[in-house]
């Protein structure tokens, strides 16, 4: 008898797996909605307060439900939600975030997770984005809040149409430790979510439907498109001066100067208050700038340094812990929003 417990304790767990059969519902021009099973209350579309540019749509091609539709497919098992989307051999994979060492996105593993940068695109990053589109003409939204793990084209599954063949380490040559992959995996840790579709036909337009349905984006001004310059982090005011003052003399165009963190009493975390010995006058430094074309790039993060003005009204609205002993606002509060 005891042989045999471990053998039904694995079918308990096998038969626990449902499959969702997913209905798309077209939802804008280009644009379809899947859901499976019960998808939480936050919803990333929804709190950005943005309504899609439903004009903008107009403009762009007429097109069908993109053919991989009829290949996503969703089970639960348990309380998470497993998808694999369809990929073709040649298809290259694009976005899921900002990255910083890659463009092309197939072949990697992501844990989607708002962390600082550590070296790697492991989807560990200030902004993981849970939007990829494909060299095919075609996107993907997992609309979730979760941390989502994503195979990017990096996993096989037993009863793939396309599975690649076994090969022999100890005599093949062309043996890899990460072999071919026909399909998009996507871990999403909840009962249940939506995902969306955006039709082409280029990967240009697809980013367009994505963009429109997120409320159409912001059309930055022209000096944040231009020339800009970063200087060291303790620069002083009279240091970032001379800077502007090296470009005019060389003749080169500047729109903006980036300030690192020293520009702050405190950095990581961060006060949120000029340096007074750096930048003693901060309101005549912002004009001086302004008068002479320049715009300023102030970098910081978003952990409140002990020493902060704003730290005590702000701890009541931050998280449990601390980032670089620094408390962590829950910016989805108003309030939190209104302190910085």
């Amino acid at each position: 008898m005891k042989r045999l417990i471990p053998i039904v304790l694995f079918l308990a767990f096998t038969f626990n797996i449902v499959h969702a059969q997913i209905q798309w519902e077209q939802v804008q021009p280009g644009v379809w909605k899947g859901v499976i099973g019960s998808p939480e209350d936050y919803d990333l579309l929804q709190v950005s307060g943005a309504s899609p540019a439903e004009k903008g749509f107009s403009r762009l091609p007429e097109v069908e439900l993109p053919a991989l539709a009829s290949g996503v497919k969703a089970s639960l098992t348990d309380g998470k939600v497993y998808l694999t989307f369809p990929l073709e051999r040649d298809e290259q994979l694009y976005g899921l975030g900002l990255n910083f060492k890659s463009v092309n996105r197939r072949g990697s593993i992501l844990n989607l997770h708002v962390d600082h940068y550590a070296g790697k695109d492991d989807g560990r990053t200030h902004a993981p984005v849970p939007f990829y589109v494909s060299s095919l003409g075609y996107g993907v939204f997992i609309n979730s809040a979760r941390y989502l793990t994503i195979y990017a084209g990096s996993g096989n599954r037993k009863d793939s149409p396309n599975a690649p063949v076994a090969k022999d380490r100890n005599t093949d040559r062309s043996w890899t430790a990460s072999p071919y992959s026909d399909a998009v995996s996507v871990l999403v840790p909840s009962e249940g979510v939506e995902i969306y579709l955006f039709a082409g036909p280029t990967p240009m337009d697809a980013v367009r439907r994505y963009n429109l349905l997120c409320g159409g984006g912001t059309l930055p001004p022209r000096w944040g498109l231009g020339i800009t310059q970063r200087v060291h982090t303790l620069y002083t005011a009279e240091q970032v001066g001379k800077e502007v003052d090296d470009f005019d003399r060389h003749g080169y165009p500047l729109d903006f100067i980036g300030l690192e963190p020293g520009w702050q009493s405190k950095a990581y975390p961060c006060s949120f208050e000029w340096d007074k010995v750096r930048f003693p006058d901060p309101k005549g430094f912002v004009e001086e700038m302004m008068g002479r074309g320049i715009r300023l790039n102030l970098w910081t993060n978003p952990y409140v340094s002990p020493e902060s003005g704003i730290y005590k009204a702000m701890y009541p609205l931050s998280g449990s812990h601390t980032v670089w002993c620094g408390i962590v606002p829950d910016l989805a509060d108003e309030k939190a929003r209104t302190l910085l």
